[in-house]
């Protein structure tokens, strides 16, 4: 394809330096054009890219087609909307915004301007979250009683973004709504929706520990961990009526292993890595270009903050 999408990115978060700026220097039709941030980011990550000190500057580049937010969680909600008002499409980092009614603004915004907005779930477009959602519509597991899931890590450093509650920090925020996501798009595939959820958390100022119950009205019950306080760990675990699905690592979105138990059987299915930033950068891109739509819905996005917001009991 000899159209390219110009990306610009906000910042210098390190999901950035590691994954997204790399992502876009390995595509073929995305090119990553200028990154602002107040802090130096190492020229050798962006060689050709322009270099702003104020993100302001770089929504204002009239060659900039699509924007990159991976500012802390607070600030999703003003930059993307800054974005999306100066003519940008965005792809914003997961959680999108902190309540469904920063959310809501967003979208709103998103269909003012008549530009794209999507939530940066990455691991949608590994090869196990498509693998887990072909054997779901396959029907072998028979009708799915119950998802358990589990998204944690050791917080170890320093991170203000994760630690402050003022930026959106918390277990829960960070990588719970992973987990939130999962079982959402298992329910919407059964054709349910949620019904009730509640969480329980440790921690302060911020959860550093959350174990939650969720219940949706096709008959599926989610159990829900995730941490900052212990060893890392992440799977989800699928029970139908004929059978089981685990997927261990599920939340990194490259290649790997599922457990797919049917009869008493288990058959180990592997799915070759690709790159899930690239993925999904990629996938923007196209639909950006008007070549195809394979986009997280908004209505998804919205549903996953409205799960978050019966979990922190607003």
């Amino acid at each position: 394809m000899d159209k390219k999408v110009r990306w610009g990115v906000l910042g210098n978060a390190w999901i950035a330096r590691d994954f997204m700026i790399p992502a876009l220097g390995k595509s073929e039709i995305c090119q990553l054009a200028a990154v602002a941030s107040r802090s130096t980011v190492p020229a050798e990550l962006a060689p050709e890219a322009k270099h702003y000190d104020n993100y302001e500057a770089l929504l204002n580049d009239p060659d900039i087609d699509a924007i990159y937010v991976p500012v802390p969680n607070a600030l999703h909600k003003k930059w993307t909307i800054e974005a999306l008002n100066h003519g940008k499409h965005v792809l914003c980092e997961k959680p999108i915004a902190c309540t469904a009614a920063e959310a809501e603004e967003m979208i709103a915004a998103a269909k003012a301007n008549g530009k794209l907005l999507m939530e940066a779930f990455m691991y949608r477009y590994g090869g196990k979250f498509r693998k887990m959602m072909e054997i779901l519509h396959s029907g072998i597991l028979g009708k799915i009683k119950a998802v358990q899931g589990s998204h944690g890590y050791t917080l170890d450093w320093a991170s203000p973004a994760r630690e402050d509650p003022k930026l959106g920090g918390g277990c829960l925020y960070d990588v719970g709504c992973y987990v939130v996501d999962c079982m959402n798009a298992v329910a919407k595939q059964q054709g349910g929706k949620l019904q009730d959820a509640k969480a329980f958390t440790m921690g302060t100022p911020v959860d550093y520990h959350a174990a939650a119950a969720l219940s949706y009205d096709c008959g599926i019950l989610g159990v829900l961990e995730s941490w900052f306080d212990a060893a890392q760990e992440q799977r989800v675990l699928i029970s139908g009526e004929k059978g089981t699905l685990c997927i261990p690592m599920i939340f990194e979105g490259g290649g790997g292993a599922l457990y797919l138990t049917v009869d008493g059987k288990t058959e180990t299915i592997t799915v070759p890595h690709a790159d899930p930033y690239q993925l999904e950068a990629e996938a923007f891109s196209r639909a950006i270009l008007g070549v195809e739509n394979d986009l997280m819905p908004l209505s998804d996005t919205l549903s996953n903050m409205q799960t978050l917001d019966k979990l922190y009991n607003r």
